[in-house]
């Protein structure tokens, strides 16, 4: 019973935070991509610190897709400078060829085997850039 009433604590204290936030009335379907996709952000600047390592061996890193798929494990290849060039801008993502999500995000271009993506504008650009790793 305690672990009910602290999860069910958890999901009180995040739609309060939800709300503060202005989100209250937006799908949950947005925040859970956001969410999902910010994790692989997340992942990927850890793995940029094991890569930068390697930079005088070979200029690609192995990432993850940062599509907002949970389920999604595929792996991206790119150079440090396109990397960079991505997360200068809290609202740029990095998924697969086809694992861009109509409505949250749009297509903005594609660079060997990885497309960008830009957050849709409301709460995915908001979420975006509330929890950009390097604001």
């Amino acid at each position: 019973m305690g672990i009910s009433l602290n999860a069910h604590s958890n999901v009180r204290r995040r739609q309060a935070r939800d709300e503060a936030a202005g989100w209250s009335s937006v799908d949950e379907r947005e925040r859970r991509i956001g969410r999902n996709e910010t994790l692989f952000r997340q992942v990927n600047e850890r793995l940029e610190e094991m890569n930068t390592g390697f930079e005088e061996i070979t200029d690609a890193m192995a990432l993850v897709c940062e599509c907002g798929d949970l389920d999604c494990s595929q792996q991206i290849e790119m150079s440090h400078s396109d990397y960079e060039e991505i997360r200068s801008d809290p609202t740029l993502f990095a998924v697969k060829p086809g694992h861009e999500t109509a409505g949250v995000e749009e297509f903005v271009r594609r660079a060997g085997g990885f497309d960008v993506v830009r957050k849709a504008a409301g709460l995915p650009t908001r979420l975006a850039e509330a929890t950009h790793p390097r604001s």
